[in-house]
Protein backbone atom coordinates (compact mmCIF):
# COMPACT_ATOMS: atom_id res chain seq x y z
CA UNK A 1 0.00 0.00 0.00
CA UNK A 2 1.37 3.37 -0.93
CA UNK A 3 0.97 6.19 1.32
CA UNK A 4 1.61 9.40 0.17
CA UNK A 5 4.62 11.65 2.22
CA UNK A 6 2.06 14.52 1.80
CA UNK A 7 -0.72 12.59 4.11
CA UNK A 8 1.93 11.58 6.69
CA UNK A 9 3.31 14.86 7.68
CA UNK A 10 -0.21 17.07 7.28
CA UNK A 11 -1.16 13.59 9.57
CA UNK A 12 1.42 13.74 11.80
CA UNK A 13 1.26 17.49 12.25
CA UNK A 14 -2.09 17.75 13.36
CA UNK A 15 -1.55 14.14 15.59
CA UNK A 16 1.76 16.03 16.62
CA UNK A 17 0.25 19.03 17.25
CA UNK A 18 -2.61 17.80 19.55
CA UNK A 19 -0.12 17.09 22.42
CA UNK A 20 1.68 20.01 22.06
CA UNK A 21 -0.17 22.98 21.35
CA UNK A 22 -2.07 22.28 24.71
CA UNK A 23 1.51 21.54 26.49
CA UNK A 24 2.29 25.55 28.02
CA UNK A 25 -0.93 27.04 26.89
CA UNK A 26 -3.63 28.37 30.20
CA UNK A 27 -7.12 27.95 29.25
CA UNK A 28 -9.26 31.11 30.47
CA UNK A 29 -12.93 29.05 29.68
CA UNK A 30 -12.87 26.11 32.08
CA UNK A 31 -14.92 23.90 29.25
CA UNK A 32 -12.37 24.28 26.51
CA UNK A 33 -9.89 23.34 28.87
CA UNK A 34 -12.20 20.43 30.00
CA UNK A 35 -12.99 18.81 26.31
CA UNK A 36 -9.06 19.48 25.54
CA UNK A 37 -8.28 17.21 28.51
CA UNK A 38 -10.52 14.69 28.21
CA UNK A 39 -9.24 14.51 24.48
CA UNK A 40 -5.74 14.24 25.28
CA UNK A 41 -6.56 11.87 28.27
CA UNK A 42 -4.19 14.22 30.75
CA UNK A 43 -5.13 15.74 34.26
CA UNK A 44 -6.63 19.07 34.45
CA UNK A 45 -5.30 21.70 36.78
CA UNK A 46 -8.10 23.96 37.38
CA UNK A 47 -7.25 27.15 39.54
CA UNK A 48 -10.32 29.64 40.25
CA UNK A 49 -9.13 33.35 41.08
CA UNK A 50 -10.97 36.20 42.87
CA UNK A 51 -12.47 38.62 41.02
CA UNK A 52 -9.74 41.27 40.32
CA UNK A 53 -11.23 44.02 41.42
CA UNK A 54 -12.61 42.80 44.80
CA UNK A 55 -8.97 41.23 45.94
CA UNK A 56 -5.37 42.34 46.02
CA UNK A 57 -3.37 40.62 43.13
CA UNK A 58 -1.06 39.31 45.52
CA UNK A 59 -4.02 36.69 46.68
CA UNK A 60 -4.86 35.26 43.22
CA UNK A 61 -2.66 32.87 41.81
CA UNK A 62 -1.42 33.50 38.51
CA UNK A 63 0.13 30.87 35.97
CA UNK A 64 2.25 33.77 34.30
CA UNK A 65 4.13 33.73 37.84
CA UNK A 66 4.26 30.24 38.60
CA UNK A 67 5.65 29.36 35.27
CA UNK A 68 8.69 31.65 36.34
CA UNK A 69 10.16 28.73 38.24
CA UNK A 70 11.29 26.26 35.89
CA UNK A 71 10.64 23.19 37.92
CA UNK A 72 7.04 24.14 38.16
CA UNK A 73 7.21 25.32 34.72
CA UNK A 74 8.18 22.05 33.29
CA UNK A 75 5.52 19.83 35.78
CA UNK A 76 2.55 22.15 34.86
CA UNK A 77 3.44 21.16 31.14
CA UNK A 78 1.69 17.72 32.17
CA UNK A 79 -1.62 19.12 33.06
CA UNK A 80 -4.39 21.16 31.40
CA UNK A 81 -4.25 24.41 33.14
CA UNK A 82 -7.41 26.72 33.06
CA UNK A 83 -6.89 29.63 35.27
CA UNK A 84 -10.27 31.19 35.45
CA UNK A 85 -11.58 34.56 36.86
CA UNK A 86 -14.73 34.15 39.32
CA UNK A 87 -15.58 37.61 38.12
CA UNK A 88 -16.65 37.03 34.93
CA UNK A 89 -20.53 35.31 34.10
CA UNK A 90 -18.42 32.62 32.98
CA UNK A 91 -16.05 32.03 36.35
CA UNK A 92 -19.24 32.42 38.42
CA UNK A 93 -21.00 29.84 37.14
CA UNK A 94 -17.65 27.42 37.13
CA UNK A 95 -17.68 28.69 40.79
CA UNK A 96 -20.54 27.17 41.64
CA UNK A 97 -20.11 24.10 39.63
CA UNK A 98 -17.09 23.82 42.15
CA UNK A 99 -19.40 24.29 45.61
CA UNK A 100 -18.56 28.21 46.35
CA UNK A 101 -15.47 27.27 48.18
CA UNK A 102 -13.23 30.11 49.38
CA UNK A 103 -10.71 31.87 46.51
CA UNK A 104 -8.69 31.10 45.77
CA UNK A 105 -9.13 27.33 45.11
CA UNK A 106 -7.19 24.62 43.76
CA UNK A 107 -8.09 21.88 42.08
CA UNK A 108 -6.61 18.98 40.16
CA UNK A 109 -9.11 16.90 37.98
CA UNK A 110 -7.87 13.15 37.12
CA UNK A 111 -7.49 11.38 33.22
CA UNK A 112 -11.23 11.04 33.18
CA UNK A 113 -12.04 14.32 34.33
CA UNK A 114 -14.65 12.39 36.20
CA UNK A 115 -12.93 12.73 39.99
CA UNK A 116 -11.49 16.00 41.74
CA UNK A 117 -8.09 13.92 43.12
CA UNK A 118 -6.54 17.14 44.94
CA UNK A 119 -8.84 20.30 45.82
CA UNK A 120 -7.96 23.24 48.06
CA UNK A 121 -8.21 26.74 48.94
CA UNK A 122 -5.23 27.08 51.02
CA UNK A 123 -2.54 29.47 49.87
CA UNK A 124 -0.27 27.22 48.29
CA UNK A 125 3.64 28.41 48.65
CA UNK A 126 6.14 27.30 45.43
CA UNK A 127 7.26 24.48 47.56
CA UNK A 128 4.10 22.72 48.15
CA UNK A 129 2.54 23.68 44.80
CA UNK A 130 5.47 21.85 43.57
CA UNK A 131 4.38 18.50 45.57
CA UNK A 132 0.95 19.03 44.43
CA UNK A 133 2.11 18.88 41.07
CA UNK A 134 4.61 16.19 41.43
CA UNK A 135 1.93 13.82 43.36
CA UNK A 136 -0.93 14.18 40.61
CA UNK A 137 0.81 14.25 37.64
CA UNK A 138 0.08 10.91 36.23
CA UNK A 139 -3.75 12.00 36.66
CA UNK A 140 -4.37 9.37 39.42
CA UNK A 141 -5.92 9.73 43.07
CA UNK A 142 -3.26 8.63 45.64
CA UNK A 143 -4.43 6.01 48.19
CA UNK A 144 -4.12 6.76 51.60
CA UNK A 145 -3.00 3.87 53.00
CA UNK A 146 -4.29 3.31 56.37
CA UNK A 147 -3.13 1.13 58.91
CA UNK A 148 -4.04 0.50 62.37
CA UNK A 149 -1.36 -0.70 64.89
CA UNK A 150 -3.03 -3.90 66.33
CA UNK A 151 0.26 -4.64 68.51
CA UNK A 152 -0.50 -1.75 70.66
CA UNK A 153 -1.68 -2.32 74.14
CA UNK A 154 -4.21 -0.13 76.30
CA UNK A 155 -3.80 -1.25 79.15
CA UNK A 156 -5.60 1.51 81.06
CA UNK A 157 -9.22 2.34 81.01
CA UNK A 158 -10.38 5.41 79.27
CA UNK A 159 -7.14 6.03 77.16
CA UNK A 160 -8.66 3.10 74.29
CA UNK A 161 -10.27 5.46 71.30
CA UNK A 162 -13.10 2.81 71.25
CA UNK A 163 -13.85 3.07 75.27
CA UNK A 164 -13.76 6.27 76.16
CA UNK A 165 -16.61 8.06 77.59
CA UNK A 166 -17.97 11.25 77.00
Amino acid sequence: MYVSPALVLILGGLLGGMNSDSAGQTYESYTKAYHTAADVKRPMLVILNPPAEQVAADSAISVEKLREDTTISKLLDSYIVAEIDTGTEHGKKVHELFGNKPLPRVVVIDNSQKLQIYRSSDHLENTKFKEVLETYQDGTAVSASTTLNWARQYTTPGYCPNCRRF
